[in-house]
């Protein structure tokens, strides 16, 4: 682990908690920053708006860290949808606050929380990450955009840097949208779950905990560089995201719409996670019935 103090950016979210607990953990000095004052569990943040570079100039004046994690910002297409120009302000000037916030107080690692959304539509094939990136929403873009300036610093200004392009995060603590959730929340109601994609959709997931696992693993490999894909297994299909709902709680049951193999075509191909294996020694631990059982237990 780099000596030194990590500096973890959104702080109080899904990904960005674990992260800080993870490191906390291993006794790594942490200065949690997010827009909230405290996080879920009652723990004090340092109050700060990525896009305010007077208020980031003071948080790293004092917390004086090594290592950069940006998990901050908004956190999915599903967040701020009429509101582009909000997910464009919050995403892609606040990581470039944050970037140079970082070259001006020395940072020496810097590691970003991507999207398997910055790839857009792939096709069915392996998703390698020297795939063209090709964002199909306001929210891809912006995490494009992002990788391309933590890229840019890197070439530029000689900060050694990580983009992780995490698919679907689930897991205890996830407020945002989310079928799994569902799912589960409709079955403990005795509700049927209407979720609209095709029955064959296929579906790519990390759990949180793997996620943080990732990025951890990032922090540690200060050599590792570029673009990463993180996953937690191959992907299923909606039915098969279902039938691990069901082997958690019977009472879960939905209706997908038919299977349609031309729609589902148009879903993301299977992120490859060879490089994140052989460079990060990244291994997911967590399968997805029993990152469900976690997420029921809200542990």
């Amino acid at each position: 682990m780099n000596d030194g103090t990590v500096l973890i950016t959104g702080s109080a979210g899904l990904v960005g908690h674990a992260v800080r607990r993870l490191l906390e953990i291993d006794e790594v000095a942490v200065a949690p920053v997010d827009v909230h004052a405290r996080s879920a569990d009652g723990v004090a943040q340092i109050a700060c708006d990525l896009t305010d570079p007077a208020r980031l100039d003071e948080v790293f004046s004092s917390a004086r860290p090594h290592t950069v994690v940006h998990c901050g910002g908004v956190s999915g297409p599903m967040v701020a949808p009429d509101d582009p120009a909000t997910v464009v302000r919050t995403n892609v000037d606040g990581t470039a606050a944050l970037l140079e916030a970082a070259r001006r107080h020395g940072v020496t690692r810097f590691v970003y929380c991507s999207s398997i959304a910055a790839y857009g539509s792939t096709g069915s094939g392996p998703v390698q990450e020297d795939t063209p990136l090709h964002p199909t929403d306001v929210y891809g873009a912006t995490k494009a955009a992002g990788e391309h300036l933590v890229e840019a610093y890197r070439h530029t200004h000689g900060l050694s840097t990580a983009s992780l392009r995490l698919v679907a995060v689930y897991g205890p603590r996830r407020t945002t949208g989310c079928a799994i959730r569902d799912l589960l929340t409709d079955a403990a109601a005795g509700r049927r779950t209407r979720w609209p994609v095709p029955a064959d959709a296929p579906h790519q997931y990390v759990h949180v905990d793997d996620a943080a696992r990732s990025v951890v693993a990032a922090v540690r490999c200060a050599d590792a560089v570029g673009a990463y894909n993180v996953a937690g297994g191959p992907p299923v299909t909606a039915a098969e995201v279902v039938a691990a709902v069901q082997a958690v709680d019977p009472r879960a049951t939905a209706d997908l719409d038919p299977a349609d193999p031309v729609a589902a075509a148009g879903w993301p191909g299977a992120l490859d996670t060879t490089a994140a294996r052989r460079d990060l020694g990244y291994e997911p631990v967590v399968d997805l019935v029993g990152g469900v059982r976690t997420y029921r237990a809200g542990t």
